[in-house]
């Protein structure tokens, strides 16, 4: 897709350069978050995070300039719809795929906190006197746990 630049206005020149690059930056992502590769991801969220920034002051813009953007002509309006109608469907995508790794990753941690808990045993105190308090079943429904106290108090 060609552009005139010499004969557009900045924002619109360069919106749809910066929708390109934003498409391909969420496509990215996208991949990386179905292959659950978290650590690339993060070295995206800046780049994503000005292109974003970026593209919406240019729609911004464009929205103020309608003159300006009634005069580069149909082919170039058709252009930049297209792009933008690109933006929000990858985005859509990334959207979708962001929500599914973020329920994953609940799913994980809840399985880890749920196995962590599963270990965990009822524990007893002490009575006043500094005593085991005695089960009231012949079976204690507690158990004692090991405890170190900081001699140095």
């Amino acid at each position: 897709m060609a552009t005139h630049a010499e004969n557009l206005p900045l924002p619109v020149d360069t919106l749809i350069g910066i929708a390109a690059r934003l498409v391909a930056c969420l496509e990215k992502e996208t991949a990386l978050l179905i292959d659950m590769k978290m650590q690339e991801i993060s070295a995206l969220a800046a780049e994503k995070g000005e292109l974003v920034r970026a593209f919406m002051l240019g729609v911004r813009q464009a929205r103020e300039q309608q003159i300006a953007l009634k005069a580069v002509g149909p082919a170039m309006l058709a252009e930049i719809e297209h792009a933008v109608l690109k933006v929000d469907e990858v985005a859509r995508r990334n959207a979708a795929a962001l929500a599914s790794a973020r329920k994953v990753n609940e799913g994980v941690m809840k399985a880890i906190a749920d196995a962590i808990n599963q270990k965990r045993v009822n524990a007893a105190g002490y009575t006043k006197a500094g005593a085991k308090p005695q089960p009231l079943a012949k079976k204690a429904a507690y158990t004692y746990q090991p405890m170190v106290l900081d001699e140095r108090c």
